[in-house]
C-alpha cells in the first residue's frame, strides 16, 4: 500500500473515532467542513493550509488535534496560555468551534497525489452514491406551506448589532492590528479607507481583502449584518 492511501486511511480512521468517541460521551463530532469555515479568521497568520505566513508564527497542519484542542481552550481561559490576539480569537469560539478547527489543521497533512487528507475526504463526501431516502427528501417538493406564525418569526429576527458581530468576529484582529488590520479607532488607519466611500469598505467587507476572508469569517452573518459592522468600525474610528 502506498503511503498516501496508510494516510488517507489514518485521516478516515481519524474521523471515524472522533465519531465514535463523540457518540460515547454525547457530544457531536468534528465537523471538517465547519471547522475549516471557523478557521477563516485564522488563516491571516497561520495559512488556509497550515503553513504560516508569518515569521515566528507556528505551523498548524497535520498537529495534532488533542494538542490544537487544549491549546485553544487554554487560550480562551487566558489564563495557562496568555496571547492578546489568540486570546481575543479563542474567546468567540465554542466548544464545537474548537474541537471542528483542531480537526481540520490536523487533516492537512500533504499526500504523495498532491492533496491533503482534508482535501481527499471533501472529494470522497462529493461523489459518494446518494441514499433513496436522501434522494426522495431532496427531489420531493414539500406539500405543506410554512404557517403564517413560522413566516411572521422568519422575518422578525433583527440583524445583530455592530458591537455584537465586532466583540465576537472582528476583535481578534482589529483590536491587535494582527496581519496588518486597522485597530478600531485608529483614525489614521482607517481615514485613507473610509475616504474611499462606504460602498468599497462594503465590498472588501463582504469579498474579503488581503488577509481578511470574505465577511471576516463571519458565515452567519447577513450582508446586511456585515454593513451595520463597517459602519460602527467608521463611527468608531471617527470619534
Amino acid at each position: 500500500m502506498k503511503a498516501s492511501a496508510y494516510r488517507l486511511a489514518g485521516a478516515v480512521m481519524l474521523v471515524a473515532s472522533c465519531s465514535v468517541s463523540a457518540q460515547q460521551s454525547g457530544g457531536a463530532a468534528p465537523d471538517i467542513s465547519a471547522g475549516k469555515k471557523r478557521a477563516a479568521v485564522c488563516f491571516a497568520c497561520h495559512g488556509e493550509n497550515g503553513i504560516a505566513k508569518i515569521p515566528a508564527t507556528p505551523h498548524l497542519a497535520g498537529q495534532n488535534r488533542s494538542y490544537l484542542e487544549k491549546a485553544l481552550l487554554s487560550y480562551r481561559g487566558g489564563q495557562l496560555r496568555q496571547d492578546p490576539t489568540m486570546t481575543a480569537m479563542a474567546k468567540s469560539l465554542s466548544d464545537a468551534d474548537i474541537t471542528n478547527i483542531a480537526a481540520y489543521f490536523s487533516l492537512l497533512t500533504r499526500m504523495d497525489t498532491g492533496q491533503t487528507a482534508v482535501e481527499t475526504l471533501e472529494t470522497r463526501e462529493r461523489i459518494k452514491p446518494v441514499s433513496t431516502v436522501q434522494y426522495a427528501a431532496e427531489t420531493t417538493p414539500a406539500t405543506a406551506p410554512a404557517s403564517p406564525a413560522m413566516a411572521t418569526n422568519q422575518t422578525a429576527a433583527e440583524p445583530r448589532t455592530g458591537d455584537t458581530i465586532f466583540n465576537t468576529y472582528c476583535t481578534a484582529c482589529h483590536t491587535t492590528g494582527a496581519a496588518g488590520a486597522p485597530k478600531l479607532g485608529d483614525q489614521a488607519a482607517w481615514m485613507p479607507r473610509i475616504n474611499q466611500g462606504k460602498e468599497t469598505l462594503y465590498q472588501h467587507a463582504l469579498q474579503g481583502i488581503r488577509a481578511m476572508p470574505p465577511k471576516g469569517s463571519c458565515a452567519t452573518c447577513s450582508d446586511e449584518e456585515i454593513k451595520i459592522t463597517v459602519d460602527y468600525l467608521v463611527a468608531k474610528s471617527r470619534e
